[in-house]
């Protein structure tokens, strides 16, 4: 790090509502400073990326046939398709950390942030785009989970890249988060 310009990198490791919109209020908040901020998304965090898709069309209708830029699809598996389907609720509508109430906590949660003209989560992902934050997803979880990189909420691609890139960017960060 030889040049002054600050850096940050907050890593997405939760898939709690509560918790990547944190995640996005502090990235934002660097990046609105002049931060020079990178977001990573690794395991269940990378659902917050996600469109939201119906249980039985994330199950049966979405798998391509063959190799993806990012995944090798021949030794894919049920478990995979179940996993996926199981997770294709979309940025709005992942668990809260905490008072979940069998699925009513993200609509109870969303309707009090709507209510006080406070961003959802799908609007601060879109915020953190506009304001230059890139997002990596980790190369292996998209190969476990099965991840589909085009069918994300972003309007820009994401990249995906391998965990040394992440140890890479946290290094040369003088702020790392990691929720």
């Amino acid at each position: 790090m030889s040049d002054t310009k600050k850096r940050a990198t907050v890593m997405v490791l939760s898939g709690d509502m509560d918790k990547a919109l944190f995640a996005f209020v502090i990235a934002t908040g660097y990046a609105s400073m002049g931060i020079e901020t990178k977001m990573w998304f690794s395991l269940w965090g990378a659902n917050c990326l996600k469109r939201k898709r119906g249980f039985w069309s994330t199950l049966f209708g979405r798998r391509k046939d063959g190799p993806t830029e990012f995944r090798r699809t021949e030794n894919d598996t049920l478990v995979q398709n179940m996993i996926e389907a199981m997770s294709a609720g979309g940025a709005n509508s992942l668990p809260t950390s905490q008072l979940n109430m069998l699925g009513a906590g993200p609509k109870i949660f969303n309707y009090l942030l709507k209510r006080k003209g406070i961003p959802n989560l799908e609007q601060m992902v879109l915020m953190a785009e506009e304001l230059g934050i890139p997002f990596t997803i980790c190369q292996i979880c998209v190969d476990a989970l099965a991840l589909d990189t085009s069918d994300l909420i972003t309007t820009r691609p994401v990249a995906v890249k391998g965990v040394s890139q992440y140890v890479k960017d946290s290094m040369d960060a003088h702020y790392n988060v990691i929720l």
